[in-house]
């Protein structure tokens, strides 16, 4: 009941255009499609609300639904109100209704590369009426009725349907233009009067052509999306039937890791559906809203590095999803079990002293931490001995090595050498005066 109202709630915004058939759907959505066609709502408003439930993923933009939404609107009217008119032209207006595929983000209309232009436009005419001064009958004929749509992209012309096919497009910023070149040619005869055998008759005087032109234009700007998805997949580690691995990912909207029993998707993204007054032509609206759902997976994430574990990766499934495309990643499930360590050039150190620290085998990249700082290193790299600071790890993917080192005062060693030198001191002393006191016993 609380989805149904939401539903009928959408009224108050939205009335359609199309009508949709309860009979494709099933289960609780055939159930709601139902009850909302036996509300009391004109059966416009109770198409949109079951076109909306043919929206059902709001992780995807659905540009098929869009199109067909916008491709099968009736639109006979001007949109905005705006008509124009030039002699026997009247009522005339040219609108561009949708781009598509296109997005609305924060505001910003982005375009791919590759789509449609939907415009509309309608006009009328009325050839003139009525004897002109001095004819005893005047005619109009109609010779030409001709409306011309021209759509630029960046001012060069690609088409002249209402629905143009547009590819390859390469500047940032994209500027759509329908215009529609209205002629309207006829012919006027006046007949004048003209006495024939002394009688006045109404006879043909001369004809003339005239052309009434009318030219409009419609703009819609956006900005090219040229965002491309990457990513990198390893596997890090297995062991006991259980595998690691991390898969790095970018520029995405959507990411979906899959297995034959499990799967991880990650969605930046949630879509609606924007509308154009007064017709509702749709675009997408994309609202950044986090969403993750994961299913027999564990998934470890740090940034935009997803660390995952799994029992069983056959039919590995790798997809990038950016607004308008998508990106398939290979699955390399390969393995190589990595042995190296890491070597000191001793074990006890002071405050400030150089730390060198080497790498086996040298040709190996590994990620090296000490006090708090990592670099990434080949061979062999120096710190700076912090006070105790004692640990010092070496990590390639899940593998790591650590050896530990000593890091003292230098002042506390001079303090420990001065201590150890007058205990050793006072020890001689005692030797020395030991002796002293034995002989003197033994001469008494």
């Amino acid at each position: 009941m609380k989805k149904l109202a939401f539903f009928l709630a959408l009224t108050i915004f939205l009335p359609s255009a199309i009508a949709f058939n309860c009979n494709s759907l099933s289960g609780g959505d055939l159930e709601i499609c139902n009850s909302i066609q036996n509300t009391n709502l004109s059966q416009a408003d109770k198409d949109l609300l079951i076109a909306d439930i043919f929206n059902v993923n709001k992780t995807v933009p659905n540009f098929d639904f869009v199109y067909q939404w916008n491709t099968n609107l009736n639109i006979q009217n001007s949109p905005d109100g705006k008509t124009y008119s030039s002699g026997t032209i009247n009522n005339a207006w040219v609108k561009i209704i949708s781009l598509m595929p296109s997005i609305i983000e924060n505001n910003t209309l982005y375009s791919s590369n590759t789509g449609k232009l939907l415009t509309a436009y309608n006009y009328k005419y009325q050839l003139p009426s009525g004897v002109i001064s001095d004819d005893c009958d005047t005619y109009y004929d109609l010779l030409e009725n001709s409306a011309k749509l021209n759509i630029y992209i960046n001012g060069n012309l690609i088409g002249h349907d209402k629905l143009t096919s547009f590819n390859n497009l390469n500047q940032e910023n994209i500027n759509f233009k329908s215009e529609l070149v209205i002629q309207i040619r006829y012919k006027i005869t006046h007949f004048r009067w003209k006495y024939v055998n002394e009688k006045r008759r109404c006879r043909y005087y001369s004809e003339k052509d005239k052309t009434d032109n009318l030219v409009l234009s419609d703009k819609l700007n956006s900005k090219l999306y040229k965002i491309n998805p990457g990513g990198l997949f390893k596997i890090t580690n297995k062991y006991y039937g259980t595998t690691r691995g991390i898969l790095e990912a970018s520029n995405y909207t959507q990411l979906v890791l899959s297995f034959s029993n499990s799967e991880y998707k990650n969605s930046k993204y949630i879509y609606s559906l924007d509308y154009t007054l007064p017709y509702y032509a749709l675009t997408i609206k994309a609202e950044p809203v986090e969403i993750a759902n994961f299913r027999n997976i564990h998934i470890d994430r740090k940034n935009n590095s997803f660390y995952f574990t799994i029992a069983d990766t056959s039919n590995c499934k790798i997809r990038l999803d950016n607004f308008f495309s998508s990106k398939i990643l290979s699955c390399d499930l390969s393995f190589n079990e990595i042995n190296f360590s890491i070597k000191t050039d001793k074990i006890n150190y002071f405050d400030n002293d150089t730390i060198k620290v080497s790498v086996y085998p040298s040709s190996l990249i590994v990620n090296l931490t000490y006090a708090n700082k990592t670099i990434t290193i080949m061979n062999s790299a120096e710190f700076k001995a912090v006070l105790y600071e004692n640990r010092i790890s070496a990590k390639i993917g899940d593998k790591e090595q650590i050896v530990f080192i000593n890091v003292n005062r230098k002042d506390d060693f001079d303090t420990l050498i001065q201590l150890l030198t007058l205990a050793l001191l006072i020890y001689l002393l005692y030797k020395i005066a030991k002796n002293y006191f034995s002989k003197v016993r033994l001469i008494k």
